[in-house]
């Protein structure tokens, strides 16, 4: 009986671990070569992951946050928000769930995460063995500076992480589509 219970064992640890050494489509990951080559691509995230806290779970809790979320998965479908890269300069707008550590006036009534011009510090490596690419920079509004950390997979999904120096960090999951120049439109790919 322990020998068996250690082969059934065996076994479903091997087929769990080789799960993780899926081929990825040669296709989409050409097309995510290309985007990133000519800089045209723009994100559209369809979650968004802030750190959980007290008072985000009592948000969840009184059902303010649109149906299937949780504190700290919350569902962006028909929500506007994007990441668009295009040659040096990206355009962001992202809805922001989670707290402020500190005040940026009465007067500041926007609590997204816009910005539109050229980050600072960018960073891009390609992972041959994960097929990814890691985007990492720094972006400057007028009263706080991101940290954005961008993880594009080869099946043209994306990660993007946030963190401020004035609010709890940010996580959102999305898709990578192509972003066409003349209109600054995104255009699926499918």
């Amino acid at each position: 009986m322990k020998t068996l219970f250690l082969i059934f064992t065996s076994c479903l640890l091997v087929s769990c671990g080789s799960s993780q050494n899926l081929e990825i489509s040669t296709e989409e990951s050409k097309a995510l070569d290309e985007l990133v080559a000519q800089k045209k691509l723009e994100i559209i995230s369809d979650w968004a992951s802030p750190l959980a806290s007290s008072s985000l779970n009592a948000l969840s809790n009184s059902g303010l946050f649109p149906a299937g979320s949780t504190a700290n998965n919350i569902n962006l479908i028909g929500n506007f928000n994007h990441f668009r890269i295009l040659g040096d300069s990206i355009s962001v707008y992202l809805p922001y769930y989670g707290e402020r550590r500190i005040s940026t006036g009465f007067n500041n009534r926007n609590n997204n995460i816009e910005f539109d011009g050229v980050p600072e510090d960018v960073k891009i490596t390609y992972n041959e063995k994960k097929q990814r690419y890691l985007m990492k920079f720094g972006i400057r509004n007028t009263t706080e500076w991101l940290r954005v950390s961008v993880t594009l997979y080869s099946n043209m999904r994306s990660d993007i992480m946030i963190q401020s120096n004035h609010r709890t960090s940010i996580q959102y999951r999305g898709k990578v589509i192509k972003l066409e120049e003349n209109n600054n439109k995104a255009v699926s790919n499918n």
